[in-house]
């Protein structure tokens, strides 16, 4: 968003009375989709839930716009307090957005999505997310594809390395946690081995929590 030198900006949407969430979201929708049509409205916004004034919306924009005609608009949806400031510290803004969804979500927005993107910007698809985690280079070193660092530098899987064929997921999952365990357990084959062959010798009992239904337990003089 903030390409070519674009400024940002953060509002604050608040209803003057406290609505359901299907009620909020509704008015909500309604009015950004005015806001679009009419002044090419874009950015991101977050859901809050406020204890006193039920749901309100932060949005981010890259754009300046007149809050004079957008409280001219709020009005019929029943907006009270609008407040907008420009974005000064931009690692502090995406912060205090992400805080709100990093919060437990309560029992009342299950099922509301919590952010969205709207108008005329880049997304960023889930496709496009690399997750680098000793776990995940393992998995991905398994599979045969390309690794986290290949893959944001758009480089092709290197031919100096003798890599597996390309595996599925499903086939490469077990062995690459095997890979992972080992590399913290250098013999986590053998004690698994092990294991299972005193489990099934019956030497170990396993925990009626696990293995079944657990025992009803009776108190008595003796206890």
């Amino acid at each position: 968003m903030q390409r070519n030198g674009a400024k940002l900006y953060f509002w604050t949407f608040t209803f003057r009375d406290v609505h359901s969430l299907a009620m909020a979201t509704a008015l909500w929708n309604q009015f950004l989709t005015l806001l679009r049509r009419k002044l090419g409205f874009r950015g991101v916004r977050v859901l809050e839930l406020h204890d006193e004034h039920g749901c309100h919306f932060h949005v981010v924009t890259n754009k300046r716009f007149r809050i004079q005609r957008i409280l001219a608009i709020s009005e019929r949806y029943g907006f009270g307090r609008i407040h907008v400031e420009p974005v000064f510290d931009v690692a502090n803004a995406v912060k205090y957005l992400c805080k709100y969804l990093s919060k437990r979500r309560p029992k009342c927005l299950k099922g509301a999505r919590l952010w969205a993107a709207f108008g005329q910007i880049e997304r960023t698809k889930v496709k496009d997310i690399v997750s680098d985690m000793p776990f995940s280079r393992i998995l991905r070193e398994v599979m045969g594809v390309r690794s986290p660092q290949e893959e944001l530098e758009g480089k092709t899987v290197s031919e100096r390395k003798q890599r597996p064929l390309t595996r599925s997921f499903l086939t490469a999952l077990p062995m690459a946690w095997e890979a992972y365990f080992r590399t913290f357990d250098p013999f986590h084959r053998q004690r698994q081995a092990m294991w299972s062959k005193r489990r099934f010798q019956g030497d170990c009992i396993l925990s009626p929590r696990w293995s079944g239904e657990e025992e009803a337990f009776f108190f008595t003089e003796d206890n």
